[in-house]
């Protein structure tokens, strides 16, 4: 059976509906996070290995936007995280 991306986005926490942006946030505790921002709701947020694990799975149901987004969300979180 072939995962559809409301199913991924399901398993993952965030709802499938749109998303305006995909940036690094760093939260209260200093932990840099991936965080999503939808146009109705508050933004929702995942821990970067979570993200990590879902990119590839975008990737693979043909989602490659959402995953590019997700990946370069990842890679600045990762350098901010760094400094």
């Amino acid at each position: 059976m072939m995962l559809t991306l409301s199913a991924l986005l399901f398993e993952n926490g965030l709802p499938n509906l749109p998303v305006l942006l995909i940036e690094p946030h760093r939260n209260r505790a200093g932990v840099w996070r991936i965080k999503f921002s939808y146009e109705t709701g508050e933004p929702l947020s995942m821990d970067v290995d979570q993200a990590s694990a879902m990119a590839p799975r975008l990737h693979q149901i043909g989602e490659d936007d959402l995953a590019g987004e997700v990946e370069d969300a990842i890679r600045t979180a990762a350098r901010y995280a760094s400094m």
